[in-house]
């Protein structure tokens, strides 16, 4: 462990950057508000750069330990501790080197926004808690971090607070994420009372010395302290479930994904940053980080892969009904999170970060790509009125159509490497699974089929007949570019062990993770990429076949009067999963709050406590005291004798 102080810049710069445009922003001139953001965040990606190569030189990871923040006697002090590994590293890289990319994007799409300097300032502001919940040694300052991209994302989702379903899908998020927190801020107790502590590296010490067989700690009971006649197995699979509902928040997985659709509502590089490449990733982060414990529970494992199962193929059929282009890109990032969790769930922890990896890539082009359409169209985010773009705006019809790919998983795209490699574990270790990620994959091809389709051939379908097309500026342009290139070759991070790669991002993870591997042959691989390949091939050719020239007519009359009109309508409606949760959530808790307002505020609070009983202590204590008034000297001695005598023994039996 290598002490490297300058770590704390990597959150401060940033921060820093927060502040001062926030302060000061609104009188800065644009270009010197540009300056500040994007130096600030250019600033980390360095620091974050020269710490990963002071690992890779020395095979040692980095600690800067700030300050002691509570000193306790039972769990030891507790410090403001950041630390860089091999885990940390990778996300720290996307974190700020495609978070760049994305401030430099911002500069062409938000040139006309009057706030300017306040979309900035929160921006920077989510890189520096995104930073701290990365680089946070321990979970309480992880949990700093944790809280504060959740802040971050309410103020950019309601950016535009003006408009009432924009500041209400804000709102929403922040609501919804405060329920996973719940479930977060449990398992981090459940941890600190079994094991003392919850830094990451005294905790891996601590598992070690209870062994790595599930079964005996499932036998061996708790002597003392609060779990007390429990046993060790029992409070582990409870700690790391209810962290995994903290995960389901912030990573909107089953039943916590409804926010996630809605936080489109933000400005589009708010989504391709927060919502596609980097926040909504750190319940994944967050379960690889403490897959040492999910090791040990096979029941905590087991939940995290059917949930990730369950939430890919779930939310790629809501994608395969949505018009809104953005809404699409949104469930096809809580399918794809999805994946990122069956990867974690089977033990192949590398995997589920190679995704992470791959998917800020290619979904940060997909979102971006999305905005420069959205933009050239005068904000229209709806399909049915796009089309026939790839003339007007040929660099997004390219980046957009590898990232395309790449998101299907098409070789030798970076996706296809990733996916691959999930369904290979999950089919492994959990076959039905892994058929279930299979019929994502499918539905995944086809939903992106659909969309590029829609937008990009046929002809323009808007509306407006004199409508000119917006051409996106460089700013906005060479991010695309680049993210693409990234798409494409991201793949070679973590080629299969087949290839025999000299370096591979599994090699790299190593230090802190357990990798998993897989019993497979060549023949075997060969044939799970056939496979593979042909089920997104597939998809992709269906949803060209249907919709290369516009809307499906085929589709359009079976949906609306044919056999599939009620599924359609139950896709396109999202399983009614928000009608529900408001008849079984939100009306009863407005139920609830209208019982207090109109009836327990009114007559136990103001009546009760308010004015009923200090009226009856002020004046029946008058009333005492007034008859005491005797004037009587023997009796007011007598008084202060027996108020001495109860004094003097509480204290002696104190």
């Amino acid at each position: 462990m290598l002490s490297y102080d300058a770590l704390a810049l990597i959150p401060l710069l940033p921060l820093l950057g927060a502040a001062i445009l926030g302060l000061f922003g609104p009188k800065m001139d644009r270009s010197l508000v540009s300056t500040v953001a994007l130096g600030t965040v250019l600033g980390s990606f360095a620091v974050t750069a020269v710490g990963v190569v002071m690992i890779m030189l020395n095979h040692a990871s980095l600690e800067a330990v700030l300050w002691t923040w509570i000193p306790t006697d039972r769990f030891g002090p507790l410090q403001l501790t950041l630390g860089l590994d091999q885990l940390s590293a990778v996300l720290m890289l996307v974190v700020t080197g495609v978070g760049f990319l994305i401030h430099v994007y911002s500069v062409g799409y938000m040139e006309g926004d009057p706030a300017y300097s306040r979309y900035f300032a929160y921006l920077n502001l989510f890189i520096a808690m995104m930073s701290v919940l990365v680089l946070g040694r321990s979970l309480p300052v992880l949990f700093i971090g944790w809280e504060g991209v959740g802040l971050a994302s309410y103020l950019l989702i309601g950016f535009w607070y003006s408009d009432d379903a924009k500041a209400s899908a804000g709102r929403k998020a922040f609501i919804v994420n405060r329920i996973g927190d719940f479930g977060f801020v449990l398992g981090t107790i459940a941890l600190m009372g079994l094991f003392g502590t919850a830094d990451f590296v005294e905790l891996k010490k601590a598992v070690s010395a209870l062994g790595s067989d599930p079964e005996l700690l499932g036998a061996e009971t708790i002597r003392t302290g609060i779990f007390a006649g429990m046993t060790v197995g029992s409070v582990l699979t409870f700690a790391c479930v209810a962290l995994f509902v903290g995960a389901c928040g912030k990573s909107a997985q089953i039943p916590l994904f409804v926010w996630l659709p809605d936080a489109m509502a933000g400005p589009t590089p708010v989504s391709a940053l927060i919502h596609a490449a980097t926040m909504v990733t750190a319940g994944v982060y967050m379960v690889s980080r403490l897959g040492f414990l999910y090791d040990l529970s096979p029941t905590a494992s087991g939940i995290v892969a059917t949930v990730g199962a369950a939430t890919a193929l779930f939310a790629a059929t809501i994608g395969l009904a949505q018009n809104d282009i953005k809404k699409v890109l949104a469930y096809s990032t809580v399918s794809q999170l999805g994946y990122m969790f069956l990867a974690a769930g089977v033990g192949a922890y590398s995997i589920a970060m190679f995704h992470v990896v791959t998917h800020a890539f290619f979904k940060a082009c997909l979102f971006l790509g999305s905005g420069a359409v959205i933009h050239a169209l005068h904000g229209e985010q709806d399909m049915q009125k796009m089309g026939g773009l790839k003339r007007e705006l040929p660099a997004v019809y390219l980046t957009f159509g590898i990232s395309t790919l790449a998101l299907a998983g098409i070789l030798p795209l970076s996706g296809f490497f990733s996916k691959d490699a999930i369904l290979a574990h999950a089919l492994e270790h959990r076959p039905v699974l892994g058929l279930m990620g299979m019929a994502g994959a499918f539905l995944t091809a086809l939903y992106m089929a659909r969309l590029f389709c829609l937008t990009f051939f046929g002809k323009l379908r808007h509306p407006d007949p004199h409508l000119h097309v917006h051409h996106p500026s460089p700013w906005m342009t060479w991010p695309l570019y680049i993210l693409a290139g990234l798409a494409v070759v991201g793949g070679a991070l973590n080629l299969p062990h087949l290839f025999h790669p000299p370096a591979s991002l599994d090699h790299f993870l190593e230090p802190t993770m357990r990798i998993a591997t897989l019993d497979a042959s060549l023949s075997h691989e060969i044939m799970l990429w056939t496979a593979s390949t042909l089920v997104a091939g597939s998809g992709l050719g269906l949803g060209w076949w249907l919709y290369k020239d516009g809307p499906s007519l085929l589709i359009e009359s079976q949906t609306k009067t044919g056999p599939l009109a009620w599924p359609a309508k139950v896709l396109a409606n999202k399983w009614y999963v928000d009608e529900i949760y408001d008849v079984v959530v939100v009306r009863p808790a407005r139920f609830a709050g209208a019982i207090c307002a109109g009836l327990i505020d009114p007559w136990v609070v103001d009546g009760v406590l308010v004015k009923l009983i200090p009226s009856v202590f002020v004046r029946g204590g008058g009333l005492l005291l007034a008859k005491a008034q005797t004037g009587n000297v023997q009796v007011y001695a007598t008084m202060f004798v027996i108020a001495a005598a109860v004094v003097t023994g509480f204290w002696a039996t104190w």
